[in-house]
């Protein structure tokens, strides 16, 4: 049900994709109970698609919802808890609170670079909304030094993760700080260091902006040509 509910997600067809997740919630809430962390996780996907429809402040209230309750079951510095501390502050980037969310982002990324590492996917994704956050205040240096500190670690890490992943989202914050060509070269590395996905590269809000650039086309063009991923 929750393949089904991404896939609608991709499709556009949010109606149905909310209608899908709250049941899938609903079910796990009256089988598992509220509080279980397969419970939780539906409900951290719900907030998830009600971002994707534009209802922020229904995400914000679940996705805290969400947080309170695994801060108390799971503990503060819980992978889980911290990916929901991620996802809030993602949420408040979209309604404009960029100094709250900068200060849950970077606590967050200080508990993940401790107990994840600079390469796990949940750390990246956390830099990515500070970063984010920080270009939205016109703090785009900050954020771009930020990102190369995380790259510089990465290479010196004996971590696991995609070589991509940080170059992705760098591409991300500087579309965000409105510097398309540098936004255009970091996601450009990414593709060279084996970035893939061009479902997601299309359907990324995060790089809404750069979609009508011959060069973004054409990096989307060479994807295409790529083999399928079995």
């Amino acid at each position: 049900m929750g393949q089904l509910s991404d896939l609608l997600a991709w499709e556009e067809r949010f109606d149905e994709g909310e209608a899908l997740s709250r049941e899938a919630l609903a079910i796990r809430s009256r089988t598992l109970g509220p509080e279980h962390p397969n419970t939780l996780m539906f409900k951290y996907n719900l907030a998830q698609m009600l971002i994707k429809e534009g209802k922020l402040r229904e995400a914000q209230q679940l996705q805290q919802e969400t947080l309170d309750t695994q801060v108390r079951v799971l503990g503060p510095e819980h992978p889980d808890t911290l990916a929901s501390q991620s996802q809030l502050a993602a949420i408040l980037i979209k309604e404009g609170h960029y100094d709250l969310a900068e200060k849950i982002a970077r606590a967050t990324f200080a508990a993940q670079m401790k107990s994840l590492g600079p390469q796990h996917p949940d750390t990246v994704d956390t830099v990515r909304q500070l970063g984010t956050a920080l270009a939205f205040s016109h703090r785009y240096p900050e954020a771009s030094q930020l990102f190369r500190d995380l790259i510089e670690k990465q290479s010196s890490s004996a971590g696991q993760g995609d070589p991509w992943s940080a170059w992705y989202n760098f591409a991300c914050v500087a579309a965000a700080a409105e510097r398309p060509e540098e936004a255009l070269g970091y996601l450009q590395e990414a593709v060279n260091r084996g970035y893939k996905d061009v479902r997601e590269l299309m359907a990324d809000e995060g790089l809404k902006t750069l979609r009508s650039s011959p060069v973004f086309q054409k990096i989307v063009a060479e994807l295409k040509q790529l083999p399928a991923k079995g």
